[in-house]
């Protein structure tokens, strides 16, 4: 494994630790490295006080010298308003000279092995930075390369601050994927593996072949494992038919995959005995890129070989809507419907994360701090934006587990639950009889659920900060916790009458025109065994009540609704994914904004439904790329 010096000088979201041990084992250049070390060592007397010219001019170019590259300086970028990369780094002289009479164009950069920039010595890379007159350079600097590798079609780029260096593989979509070496650290420590290993990562003979044949190793070998492994569950979970059996094996293979990390998994709900917690032994499996987790497991564990992937930049800048100000992007709120183990969930932070980075602000002169750090936009965008439903404890582990090794954060708005089997407050009050009167000094629940999205939003525009403001507020909010508890029961008992000949309809009636009754009445209702039943069943079907879970949407729905409904995990019943897909839109129109979008990744097992879809008087239908987008007339 890495040794201690080198570990602590790489942070790697990249690849597996299998890959930097490899490289560690590559071919050494000693006389190289000694030069590499002094020339880190005699720019410490000028770091204090160095400019970005100056790191650039004093450490980076004859860095890059010593690393292979020929290069051109403020290479021209055929967008306006970008500011370039400060260098193009090309394999050879030949190659800067071939594309030299294209400067300034697309084409250039066909040449191109990868873009540089450089910040000033020891600057922040994770964050932005406000006043400067030029937008593209408020941005966090690593995003400002990841736009640049996307935008410009380049295999790599490479960022440093002189002390920090950053290696980023161009993304597929909008995933973040990086190397990263502390250059200065490694001289200061003069430890030969750090040197080593900054060499043939960031040299052009290690973009050219060393990288990329160590990633495609790696990419063949996690192919075979997994297929091998897909192979096996596919028969084992495939046959079995009881969750209480299909459960522990899903934690064995979490932890044979991934045996340094925790599966918060319920052992008792799991069924798994109290002294089962040793690691499965690794075989390698432990050394595969957690990066990678959400898609793996989407594949182990799901039906689909591979899941639908979502362009997320058409489907958020879609024609209806060009202008997005940087407040209304981050102000749209997403429900991930099906997640997938997290697939989906990944996919929706980088794509918030990347293009709200490319908006201009409403005012030109704005810059909120909290949506300039990666860190704390990542948490705006969990807390505010993203919200999910998944159907399985394992899976919603696994997702909570992938977003912590992502962004090193969990979702707060992802909820366990079966987004079928619920109520909305509008089913609830459609069975109110009109004629029933409700005690002497009693309301009306028709009134008490009109007063409770009254409340909700007095509550909301209440600040905590006021000392008037948060006394009114911590009233409210003790009121409106009691009546979604209260709400909420009553909601999983009227569902349960769906499932169970058992359930006593005339005394869930009876709760519900005592939503406001004594809370002793209520404590003794819920100690009955019928109450207790029908709350069972509840849980054991995963009863999701949207405006209970999700109380925002007692002031406000949905902008977008993502739902793929061929994606099903091996242990569930063979639904037709035509009558699932109705039963999702139906389920999801309660819940959308007027102007609102439901995102449908169909796969070719609805195609029968695209065509009853384009009949509807209901919905125009928009075709987009692997997916559809239905919006009300």
């Amino acid at each position: 494994m890495l040794g201690t010096t080198v570990s602590g000088l790489v942070r790697n979201t990249l690849t597996s630790p299998l890959i930097v041990e490899k490289i560690l084992n590559l071919p050494r250049h000693e006389q190289l490295y000694g030069a590499l070390l002094e020339i880190v060592l005699q720019f410490q007397k000028m770091k204090n006080f160095a400019s970005e010219i100056q790191t650039e001019l004093q450490l980076v170019k004859p860095i890059l010298k010593i690393l292979g590259y020929a290069f051109d300086s403020k290479a021209k970028v055929f967008e306006e308003h970008v500011k370039g990369p400060d260098f193009a780094l090309f394999a050879s002289e030949e190659e800067r000279s071939k594309s030299s009479a294209l400067w300034g164009t697309k084409e250039y950069y066909e040449h191109v092995l990868g873009v540089l920039g450089v910040k000033r010595y020891g600057r922040n890379l994770e964050e932005g930075i406000s006043g400067f007159y030029l937008e593209f350079e408020n941005r966090i600097p690593v995003y400002q390369v990841i736009y640049l590798v996307k935008t410009l079609g380049v295999p790599w780029g490479i960022l440093t601050n002189g002390k920090r260096w950053i290696l980023i593989k161009r993304p597929v979509g909008f995933e973040k994927q990086i190397l990263e070496v502390d250059l200065e650290q490694s001289a200061l420590s003069a430890d030969p593996d750090s040197l080593h290993l900054f060499f043939h990562v960031f040299s052009s003979k290690g973009l050219i072949t060393s990288v990329p044949g160590l990633l495609e190793e790696e990419r063949e070998g996690l192919v075979h494992l997994v297929q091998q492994k897909r192979d096996f569950i596919g028969t084992s979970l495939g046959e079995s038919t009881r969750k209480m059996e299909v459960y522990p094996r899903i934690v064995d293979l979490c932890r044979e995959f991934f045996p340094s990390r925790q599966f918060p998994l319920t052992k008792a709900y799991l069924g798994v005995k109290e002294n089962d917690t040793a690691p499965v032994p690794g075989n390698g499996y432990g050394l595969v890129n957690e990066q990678n987790e959400a898609e793996l497991f989407t594949y182990l564990l799901t039906t689909n070989e591979t899941p639908s992937p979502l362009s997320l930049e058409e489907l958020f800048f879609d024609e209806k809507k060009k202008d997005y100000t940087k407040e209304e992007f981050l102000s749209l709120k997403v429900l991930d419907m099906t997640p997938g183990c997290g697939t989906t969930a990944v996919q929706l932070v980088e794509a918030f994360t990347y293009l709200s980075l490319s908006l201009p602000y409403k005012e030109k002169n704005t810059f909120v701090a909290e949506w300039e750090s990666e860190l704390t936009l990542n948490r705006y965008i969990l807390d505010n934006a993203i919200y999910g439903i998944e159907k399985f404890h394992p899976s919603l582990d696994i997702l909570q587990n992938a977003l912590e090794s992502r962004f090193h954060l969990r979702a707060a708005n992802y909820r366990l639950g079966n987004p079928l089997l619920g109520m909305s407050l509008r089913d609830l009050q459609g069975l109110l009889e009109d004629k029933k009167q409700a005690g002497l000094f009693a309301r009306h629940p028709k009134e008490a659920l009109d007063d409770l999205r009254t409340m909700y939003c007095t509550y909301s525009s209440l600040s905590g900060k006021i000392k008037e403001d948060a006394l009114i507020k911590n009233e409210l909010g003790d009121r409106l916790s009691v009546y979604r508890e209260r709400i909420g029961d009553i909601m999983d008992l009227f569902t349960s009458t769906y499932f169970s000949k058992k359930a006593e309809t005339k005394r869930i009636r009876e709760l519900l025109f005592g939503l406001e009754g004594d809370e002793g009445q209520w404590q003794a209702a819920r100690r009955t065994e019928w109450f207790q039943e029908a709350k069972g069943l509840a849980r054991r079907n995963s009863f999701f009540h949207m405006e209970i879970e999700f109380p925002f949407l007692l002031a406000d729905r949905f902008d977008i609704i993502i739902i793929q409904p061929t994606l099903r995990y091996l242990w569930e019943e063979d639904v037709p994914a035509t009558d699932l897909a109705r039963a999702y839109i139906k389920r999801a129109a309660t819940y959308l904004k007027q102007n609102g979008r439901i995102v449908l990744s169909p796969g070719e097992a609805v195609q029968g439904l695209i065509s009853e879809l384009k009949k509807s008087k209901t919905y125009e239908v928009e075709p987009g790329k692997h997916f559809l987008v239905l919006r009300r007339r």
